[in-house]
């Protein structure tokens, strides 16, 4: 593999959680969603390397999709 590509996948791993916990955050109120959401991303975000980054990754995302002021 060449350095090139295996710079794309693993900005694309890191993007993975990030997506994930976005979309579990904006299907707020949806539990059965939102774990399965939080689930892949926290199992993705263990694949990362550096360890911390996908799970922060995930978390920031979750914190960005979260609707805040709507009913």
């Amino acid at each position: 593999m060449t350095p090139g590509a295996v710079a794309i996948v693993r900005v694309f791993f890191w993007a993975l959680p990030f997506l994930l916990g976005l979309l579990a955050g904006r299907s707020w109120g949806r539990t059965r969603l939102v774990m399965g959401l939080l689930l892949a991303a926290l199992v993705l975000g263990a694949w990362v390397k550096p360890l911390p980054a996908g799970w922060v990754l995930g978390a920031l995302g979750f914190a960005l999709g979260v609707p805040l002021g709507r009913r």
